[in-house]
């Protein structure tokens, strides 16, 4: 018999003693074989270590052992900032457990591998912009989105907006009119038939659909020059698209949420560091310079080179695009650390963004999981339970979404 930590357990473990709680309470019994539910039941309880019996009945074997002890420890290290009793934190633990073992979760760097470092010379740190509109509206520079852009923000705002109006503008850019046609007919929406006209499917899926994806295709393809050796651009856009995934499937169970607004949020919520990193790439690679070792997060770092970070800097740069209100406030509430309940649907792209980094879906620059903010999950009201098949459907239309939204 041996005596081992809780994180250390795996399903076919057999008890060597009776396990009990603080307050005498019988939870298994000697000779119990472990299953991931027993599991999960011994670290809700908070049980730091049990006796197993050295052999189990499924006899995992020498050679796996290792694999998984390593597994959990890099889930255990990648988890260190959250509460594992907790009844969330600890379903997504064995959600991540098992995407590791399928090499699922997506270990990378932001950056591509033909990335040349480049110091900034007699420099060891960089300024803080303290006029953050002077960033926005002087030292960027950002050329206009295509005309197209504006004409579909403009359409969609008026009530009186119709499918017939916005197929006519989508239909101007054939290049957008193919992508948006692509993805109506992918898996992700499912009709028996394929839809030919822009006009029936903005008719099938409503105006605001329709547009919303018309707009997201556009602020996609505008980023799509930038050059892989400086930024993964197909690592940081699954991320992204993931995230627009996972909020459109959590708000299908949300009352009260607006699942195409939120799938926008999504997809747009890292947009900020985006143009930090395509602009500022030498006092972006400073910032990730500071993470090594040091437990800081990149958002936290930000406002130290640019006065804010990528989510206050994202929301102003959706509002200058003249985004409504709704969509800016989404991405720019993405890391904040709520004292109360959020609005709903800051709350659903709030924990997709966490989701999506928790489970290793993508990249978009974090190399550690914060604490789960548990107002925000609160604020939800779906339970943990749900957890599972949310991922395992985003799982399902992530691959082929990023293909149509980055091909």
């Amino acid at each position: 018999m041996e005596k081992i930590n809780i994180n250390a357990v795996i399903p076919g473990m057999i008890l060597g003693h009776d396990v009990v709680t603080k307050e005498g309470r019988l939870l298994f019994q000697k000779n119990q074989e472990l299953s991931q539910k027993e599991i999960r039941t011994l670290k809700m309880w908070g049980i730091p270590e049990i006796i197993i019996v050295s052999e189990s009945r499924n006899d995992p074997g020498t050679e796996t052992r290792p694999k998984d002890q390593r597994a959990r420890q890099f889930i255990d290290h990648w988890f260190r900032h959250n509460d594992i009793t907790n009844p969330v934190i600890n379903i997504l633990y064995d959600i991540c457990l098992d995407r590791l073992g399928k090499n699922l979760f997506e270990i990378s760097s932001l950056f591509g591998k033909n990335r040349e470092k480049t110091a900034l010379p007699g420099q060891d740190k960089v300024g803080a912009v303290k006029d953050i509109r002077r960033l926005l509206n002087d030292r960027l520079k950002l050329p206009a989105l295509p005309t197209i852009f504006a004409e579909i923000n403009e359409a969609v705002q008026k009530p009186s907006c119709s499918g017939k109006e916005i197929a006519s503008i989508v239909s101007k850019d054939p290049s957008l009119s193919a992508t948006l046609l692509k993805i109506i007919n992918s898996a992700y929406y499912g009709f028996t038939e394929k839809v030919e006209s822009l006009q029936f499917a903005a008719m099938a899926l409503g105006t605001r659909q329709v547009s919303s994806l018309a707009l997201g295709i556009t602020v996609v393809n505008y980023f799509k020059g930038i050059s892989d050796k400086r930024i993964n651009m197909q690592s940081f856009w699954r991320h992204s698209v993931a995230c627009a995934i996972t909020a459109k499937t959590i708000g299908a169970h949300v009352r009260g949420v607006e699942p195409e607004r939120v799938f926008i949020g999504g997809l747009l919520h890292d947009i900020g560091r985006l143009v930090f990193l395509t602009v500022f790439p030498d006092d972006y690679n400073l910032l990730l310079s500071k993470l090594q070792g040091q437990g800081n997060f990149l958002y936290q770092l930000e406002p130290m080179s640019f006065g804010c970070n990528h989510a206050q800097f994202g929301s102003m740069l959706t509002e200058t695009w003249n985004f409504s209100d709704k969509i800016s406030k989404l991405i720019h509430h993405h890391h904040d650390e709520f004292k109360t309940l959020p609005q709903l649907e800051i709350a659903v792209v709030y924990i997709s963004n966490w989701l999506v980094n928790a489970t290793g879906i993508g990249f978009s620059g974090e190399k550690e999981l914060p604490a789960l903010n548990m107002n925000a999950w609160k604020a939800l009201v779906i339970p943990p339970s749900l957890l599972d098949s949310i991922m395992k459907q985003v799982d399902r239309q992530v691959v082929e979404t990023v293909r149509f939204f980055y091909e």
